[in-house]
């Protein structure tokens, strides 16, 4: 993971912690706030229920006491308590709460106090003014006395001034009341402060459960278009930037860069990536792709660029970099393309190829990126798993290969290409045996394109697969022309079989053309065997299934095996010049190694043909050595359809089966 994307994602985090915790803060600071309110709401509106609670006891008490207690007025006039008086005053401590009580004339003397008795009415400390003023608006007062005891508890009193009055309603004392209210302060503080608890936190979970609905939904929103925004600059599946990004990147990388600073860029493919994919699998292709992109930012800098163009092709932008440091980048990735790689229990070990290029002020975003893609091409193409650095050839050789490519669509649109023939001949009395197919091609002004130019080209394109149609389809049109017991030998591109259906399209221009299939060969190297796939296997043993003998081509020049011939029961070995051409230098070894291979092939069952036969000396050699076929100059350059008839006649022709 480069840095820029760590920091994008640490980001994101912290955003959406700070989403949710100024909410969260604001949310408890609002209900600290609201608690504390109501804890002071709660203190008044308890105060406010013990001083009623108070008025109403104080006033019934007082109304009982004046109608039980016999001739009050009486009391106040005598100054003492009859027996019957004290014995209700003795009683009336005793319900309502009321521990003390004292009994004021209406001019606010204490006249009675329920822990003394009778007291002397005319002494000035026995005034109250609060008794007084009561008595005089005829009002209760109250007076509430909290006090805080060592358990931490808190006692409630209440001090109470109720008139007590005659039977016609005025006022005829005042009594003065101490009443213990500590239990029912209590009550109503526990209920109350249960209500006042309750209650805000109801009202916040009301409301912390919406808003918090909300902001998940917001939160969502938010991952959503965070995803979509990564969706926009990241590829999904390697975590590389994409190709717009990447593109948005390094032209801004171009436009910032100084006039004295060099701006790297590499492209890379993975070498034979659809084999890859063909033989373990997509998931397997996949994960190799991650790989890929994984060794890629783990060998940039952190602050180069890695994008991923499409398929297995990557691009990494790298900003400000000098030479020796682009080259080492680019060989430590290769070293690491090269280490095996295991996924599901399945390993292989496979490799990059990277072009290069280092831009100078003078060079475009677009042009550097052409011209790296143009290195990658020429280290493929020239083995592959290679760092090739851009020089301004590759243009002139780029520009070629796209008129040849061009020029390959149109003959093949056109059917264009010149299909020409060259004589197999038999070595007893050089008579046509069958002739090989060629293909020739022209670029629009009449200058000849080599086989060897445009061939690569096709397979590479894919092309070559409608070119092979083309080509079998035109040597049967000729063959019919000719007698019947001479044969068609046809080239097929190891490209030709990535379709896999190479035996259905054989077949069906058999059939179109009535054509028989004993007269047809079909050419491969071992460059087709080399991968060993199991599709190529199937499709060469339909295409023997048909009835058409299968010939390996130059053999000897490659990774010559033994298992090949048996595996794939071949019906020809055709041997390449290049042994003969050999027998001008050293002699006795080559027609040694010619002789071993015309033996081998004999062995087994096959034909043997040699090629590139040009002079009279090679064919007297090749006659001792009991060679089956001869192809070459000495009997015939290839040549267009219309002059195999004449050849034919010239040299004769000998009835001998395909394969001798």
């Amino acid at each position: 993971m480069t840095d820029l994307q760590k920091r994008l994602r640490e980001g994101s985090k912290k955003l959406t912690i700070r989403r949710y915790a100024v909410p969260v803060i604001v949310l408890c600071m609002l209900t600290g706030i609201i608690l504390f309110g109501v804890s002071l709401l709660i203190e008044r509106a308890v105060n406010s229920i013990i001083r009623t609670d108070a008025e109403h006891s104080a006033s019934r008490w007082a109304e009982q006491f004046d109608a039980v207690l016999p001739d009050l007025g009486s009391m106040l006039a005598r100054g003492e308590l009859t027996a019957e008086q004290q014995d209700v005053v003795d009683s009336a401590t005793s319900y309502s709460g009321v521990f003390s009580f004292l009994v004021f004339d209406l001019d606010g003397m204490l006249a009675y106090s329920s822990d003394y008795g009778v007291v002397d009415s005319t002494e000035e400390s026995n005034f109250d003014q609060s008794a007084l003023d009561v008595a005089a608006n005829e009002h209760p007062f109250f007076d509430i006395i909290q006090r805080e005891q060592q358990s931490g508890l808190t006692s409630v009193y209440v001090h109470a001034y109720v008139p007590a009055l005659n039977k016609d309603g005025t006022p005829m004392a005042v009594i003065s009341l101490y009443l213990e209210k500590t239990r029912h302060a209590d009550a109503f503080r526990t209920i109350m402060n249960w209500i006042g608890f309750a209650l805000p936190l109801l009202s916040a979970a009301l409301y912390a459960i919406p808003s918090i609905a909300f902001l998940a939904m917001r939160e969502k929103a938010h991952a959503r278009a965070r995803r979509a925004a990564r969706l926009s600059r990241f590829d999904q599946l390697t975590g590389a930037l994409n190709r717009h990004t990447l593109s948005v990147e390094s032209k801004q990388i171009f436009a910032n860069r100084t006039a004295d600073s060099l701006t790297g860029v590499i492209y890379l493919d993975i070498d034979k990536f659809k084999n890859v994919n063909d033989e373990f699998g997509h998931e397997f292709g996949d994960a190799f792709l991650r790989h890929i992109a994984s060794t890629l930012m783990e060998h940039v800098r952190p602050f180069d660029f890695v994008g991923r163009m499409g398929g297995d092709e990557f691009v990494v932008t790298l900003p400000d970099i000098k030479h020796a440091n682009m080259v080492h980048i680019g060989q430590q990735i290769l070293f690491a393309a090269r280490q095996p790689f295991e996924y599901n229990g399945m390993t292989i070990k496979s490799s990059v190829s990277m072009g290069y290029i280092l831009a100078d002020a003078n060079v475009k975003a677009k042009d550097a990126l052409r011209a790296a893609d143009l290195a990658l091409y020429h280290a493929k193409s020239t083995g592959r798993d290679s760092l090739v650095e851009y020089f301004p050839e590759l243009d002139t050789a780029m520009i070629r290969r796209r008129e040849v490519e061009a020029r390959m669509h149109e003959a093949v649109e056109k059917n264009e290409f010149e299909t020409y023939f060259q004589p197999i001949v038999s070595p007893k009395d050089n008579s046509v045996l069958g002739f090989e197919t060629l293909l020739r091609l022209q670029s629009r002004d009449g200058v000849p394109i080599s086989p060897a130019e445009f061939i690569p080209i096709a397979e590479e394109t894919g092309i070559i697969h409608d070119i092979g149609c083309l080509t079998l389809r035109n040597a049967m049109v000729t063959a019919k022309t000719w007698p019947d017991h001479i044969f068609i030998s046809v080239n097929l591109s190891p490209a030709q079989f990535n379709r896999g259906t190479l035996v259905e399209n054989v077949s069906n221009d058999l059939k179109e053309f009535d054509f028989p299939a004993s007269r047809l060969e079909l050419e491969v190297t071992e460059g087709l065997l080399m991968s060993d796939e199991q599709s190529v296997s199937d499709q060469l043993v339909g295409l023997k299934s048909l009835g058409v003998s299968i010939a390996m081509d130059d053999f000897g020049t490659g990774y010559s095996s033994l298992g090949y011939l048996w595996k794939y029961d071949f019906d020809k070995l055709k041997i390449d010049q290049i042994f003969l051409e050999g027998l001008d230098f050293d002699q006795d070894r080559y027609r040694e190694i010619i002789e071993t291979i015309v033996i081998l092939g004999h062995k087994m069952g096959m034909s043997v043909t040699v090629e590139g036969v040009e002079t009279q000396s090679q064919a007297g050699i090749l006659d001792a050595l009991n060679c089956d076929h001869y192809q070459g100059y000495l009997y015939g350059k290839p040549m267009p359809a219309d002059e195999t008839l004449a050849a034919i006649a010239r040299l004769g022709s000998n009835k001998t089966s395909l394969t001798g």
